[in-house]
């Protein structure tokens, strides 16, 4: 009886003693294993901050800027800015650190990689889409990542801009657009919520103007 004791506590060691070596090669092999794999990284529009354009290049665009005037037949409230230009910008945006083309500060986010100013039909029809109902009514995505800026200028001064990310479909804008919010969800209650995600209709007019003036939404399909 006294052997089989003993003998059952020195197996029981020898087991212990065992899982004790493999867990140690195991934790000395796990670094090596994890090092080996690959972690897949979404690469941003900008990839490389050199290609971004320069704060005095900016500023010097806006003077060559093509002279617009404001259309009334554009709608609310793009009928009612006092602007002389439009200028897009084709920027890597991001929700926390970059999402507009100009920062509170006034100054350019260095991370602009184009700059195309308007001319009055485009800047037109453009409006003309993003004042209406029909351009917004779908849902979007929490996400924002805009790689499209609309900024609209009096002289060399901001008075407005719109950025926009069609990739969770959905804008933002520093003055109150109407057609934005028309379609809402559970009206007057706490839980309301606007549908101010771009239709069809919204989504091909901006992606026919990136065509016209070769950004990168403009590859996309319409």
């Amino acid at each position: 009886m006294k052997l089989s004791k003993y003998t059952f506590i020195c197996q029981f060691i020898l087991f212990g003693l065992a899982f004790f070596m493999f867990s140690c090669k195991k934790q000395i092999e796990s670094p090596k294993t994890i090092s080996k794999k690959k972690i897949e990284v979404p690469q941003p529009l900008n990839t490389d901050p050199l290609n971004a354009l320069k704060e005095k290049a900016l500023n010097d665009y806006i003077q060559t800027a093509d002279i617009i005037k404001p259309n009334p037949n554009n709608g609310i409230p793009f009928n009612q800015l006092d602007y002389d230009k439009i200028i897009a910008y084709e920027f890597a945006g991001d929700e926390e650190i970059y999402p507009n083309a100009i920062d509170k500060k006034g100054k350019f986010v260095p991370v602009i990689l184009k700059q195309q100013f308007l001319t009055q039909q485009q800047a037109d029809r453009i409006l003309s889409a993003l004042a209406k109902n029909s351009s917004y009514g779908e849902s979007s995505a929490a996400c924002f990542q805009p790689h499209l800026g609309l900024v609209f200028f009096k002289g060399t001064k901001k008075i407005n801009q719109i950025s926009i990310c069609l990739s969770c479909n959905s804008s933002v804008t520093e003055i109150h657009i109407p057609a934005r919010t028309h379609k809402v969800f559970n009206k007057g209650t706490e839980n309301e919520y606007f549908f101010i995600g771009f239709t069809s209709s919204g989504k091909k007019a901006i992606i026919n103007l990136c065509k016209q003036i070769n950004f990168q939404y403009g590859n996309k399909e319409g």
